[in-house]
């Protein structure tokens, strides 16, 4: 197992099952002890230190062999100083199984920390096992790994877990009560810490009564009209005429139509006039008609001469 890395729950669960499928493998041959997923039951000592391999392989209660199984996260420089620099000087036979891609990775770091291993396996999940190949093997390696004292296999004492025994019915009911007890304790003694309250009685002062009111006197009713004053006046004033009314003339229907508004009138667009292409005509300069230079020198040459007499 790893001391200085927490493997993810995948790995951790195939890393578990090859410590299993090892043992069934080994267990033909050696008395196979280990040490599956976080357990440690049987450790390797190696001088002053104590270590926890995945397999111990033992033959006649000696150690005959020590087997590390590494996933891809677990393949590092870390683990390599921790664990696979210690199984080396064990003076027993070190086996290390990498997964197929971290193998050049587990050689590298076995050369740079000068680990003595014995075989490198490459391992790969199958559907009903694994798929093993060695790829490194060193028969001189215990013989390479110096002077020193053999491992030995020391049995850990086991962690038995005692189970819980479940409290009794009566016992449940005898703590409640107690708690019930103690809270009513604690409310009495609230209760008779409080401040007692006094009552304050004011002295009540005397009203005076108030004087009654007197009722207002509503004034007298106006006296009604007498009906003999009434019919005087109206005798008094004489009723207006009514005036006639005239005679509305008919309205006359005018023979003439109704006067509506004439339209206007459209105008024609302009007929588009056609655009004359102006034609260029080419001149073509006629060329002089040359005289012979010839005459013309003759002629005045003769034009020159003085005539003779």
């Amino acid at each position: 197992m790893s001391p200085i890395y927490i493997r993810p729950a995948r790995e951790q669960a195939e890393h578990d099952r090859l410590i299993l499928f090892l043992e069934a493998k080994y267990q033909k041959k050696y008395e196979v002890l280990i040490n599956k997923g976080e357990s440690k039951d049987y450790a390797l000592k190696v001088g002053t230190g104590t270590y926890f391999p995945d397999l111990i392989l033992q033959e006649a209660r000696k150690p005959a062999g020590v087997i590390e199984v590494e996933t891809g996260e677990s393949t590092n420089n870390l683990e390599a100083l921790a664990q696979w620099v210690h199984f080396g000087k064990a003076k027993v036979p070190f086996h290390l199984y990498v997964p197929v891609l971290m193998y050049d990775a587990a050689r590298r770091f076995c050369e740079m920390h000068q680990v003595t291993v014995t075989e490198i396996w490459t391992y790969r999940s199958l559907m009903n096992g694994f798929d093993l190949v060695r790829v490194f093997h060193d028969p001189q390696a215990v013989a390479k790994s110096g002077k020193g004292p053999v491992a030995k296999v020391v049995a850990m004492p086991k962690q038995v877990e005692v189970p819980r025994s479940e409290p009794a019915i009566e016992a449940v009911e005898e703590i409640l009560a107690k708690i019930g007890s103690r809270e009513a304790a604690k409310a009495a003694a609230k209760a008779a810490a409080r401040p007692s309250v006094k009552t304050i009685v004011k002295s009540v002062v005397p009203v005076k009564p108030v004087a009654p009111v007197k009722p207002v006197a509503a004034p007298a009713p106006a006296p009604a009209p007498s009906k003999a004053s009434t019919q005087v006046k109206k005798a008094a004033a004489p009723a207006k005429p009514a005036k006639p009314v005239k005679p509305v003339k008919p309205v006359k229907k005018s023979s003439k139509p109704a006067w509506k508004p004439a339209p206007k009138p459209v105008k024609k667009a302009a007929a588009k006039k056609p655009v004359v292409k102006p034609v260029i005509k080419k001149v073509v300069a006629k060329k002089a008609a040359s005289k012979p230079v010839k005459k013309a020198k003759a002629a005045k040459k003769a034009k020159a001469r003085p005539k003779k007499r």
